[in-house]
């Protein structure tokens, strides 16, 4: 049986570990729940695990803020084929060559491992969880994982604290700190899964190019102009407005033409102020298109109408930080939650807030990724 709950110190955990029926889990814990000791905790049980820092997770059908709290899923080692975790540096002081060759080491051992084969995955019962250091971008391991296997379906998210983005850290069963951590997971044949994403935004009129960086996730110019200049005079506000839910609701993004919608949002303000900082990586020449961030109820009540629910048994949310920050603006936090418990009763829900989400090898933001579990007849 899969079971959640919340926990205020990590011993508590071992209420749901002393036995041998655990196959994997999953944790999300506040910026002040000492989750060092909690790595040691579940190390002990020897059973797979990961999990990483947010602001805010989805447990049952309410939202947990406490910075002082985690939230744990625990799946029965029944559901398994086979679960192997694997670790990788993602250390500041790491380039993007050495994060990505590291990470591919590891996925091409936990492929092998798995016995899941990257050219011809079985898509409906093999996938992968990524939790990424948010502090560093994820796309070197992203990438990686993609050249790896372009088929094999992923979901995840990039882990954070606080909005001053100067906390962050991941747990597996590898190691724990400014790491990226990935479960490659093969069910058995009679378990299935459905990922799927949902954002909501209505586009506006302005475009802004990016005409000069001073990194790929640093933005000096749009436009030919100081970046937060011109962010700020297209969405009507002063330099001395940009705070962290302006740009949760004035968010950037592009369209590649495929129907889909790819966000990538500003973090914050440079130390000049005339910069800005974003959560994905950028090139100069992109243009972008800007978005307003609209009330998230319609287009979320109408994915999770798509899912089939008779025979789901678990639902993991990886859900933006921004996407917060609008709901908490717009008075949805407790419509959403009320939605999730409509919608989905009293199967086990898990979610995390991130600071940029994963979808199948993609890194997106201010969107819902996630992944329904079911239990076939």
């Amino acid at each position: 049986m899969i079971q959640t709950t919340t926990i205020q110190n990590p011993t508590e955990i071992n209420k749901f570990t002393n036995n041998e029926t655990l196959g994997l889990i999953l944790t999300f814990y506040g910026s002040e729940f000492p989750y060092k000791e909690l790595y040691e905790t579940l190390k002990n049980t020897k059973i797979p695990f990961l999990g990483c820092m947010d602001i805010a997770r989805l447990e049952g059908n309410s939202y947990n803020f406490s910075e002082k709290e985690a939230v744990c899923i625990f799946f029965p080692k029944e559901m398994f084929s086979k679960v192997s975790i694997v670790a990788y540096d993602m250390r500041n002081t790491s380039s993007y060559l050495s994060i990505e060759s590291n990470a591919k080491d590891q996925f091409d051992r936990a492929f092998l491992k798995t016995g899941i084969n990257p050219s011809n995955p079985d898509i409906e019962r093999e996938f992968a969880i990524h939790l990424l250091y948010g502090l560093q971008s994820g796309n070197p391991a992203l990438n990686s994982f993609v050249n790896k296997s372009m088929f094999l379906q992923s979901v995840g998210g990039s882990s954070g604290g606080k909005l001053d983005f100067k906390h962050s850290s991941v747990i597996c069963s590898k190691g724990f700190g400014a790491i990226g951590a990935t479960a490659l997971i093969k069910l058995k044949p009679e378990y299935s899964i459905l990922i799927e994403r949902v954002s909501s935004f209505q586009k506006l009129e302005p475009t802004l190019e990016v005409t000069s960086l001073a990194s790929p996730r640093h933005i000096l110019e749009l436009n030919g102009k100081p970046a937060a200049r011109e962010y700020a005079a297209n969405i009507g506000k002063q330099i001395s407005e940009l705070t962290p839910s302006v740009f949760a609701d004035y968010t950037l993004g592009i369209e590649p033409g495929d129907g889909e919608r790819l966000i990538t949002s500003i973090m914050k303000s440079d130390d000049s102020g005339e910069g800005l900082l974003t959560y994905n990586d950028l090139q100069t020449g992109t243009v972008l298109n800007l978005y307003k961030a609209i009330l998230q109820k319609e287009d979320r009540k109408k994915k999770l109408d798509s899912l089939p629910k008779s025979n789901m048994i678990a639902y993991i949310s990886f859900d933006c930080v921004l996407c917060y920050l609008t709901r908490d603006a717009n008075h949805e936090i407790d419509t959403i939650a009320e939605l999730y418990n409509s919608e989905l009763g009293q199967i086990p829900k898990i979610g995390f807030g991130t600071f940029s989400e994963n979808f199948c090898g993609a890194n997106v933001n201010q969107t819902e990724t996630l992944l329904a579990i079911y239990r076939n007849h």
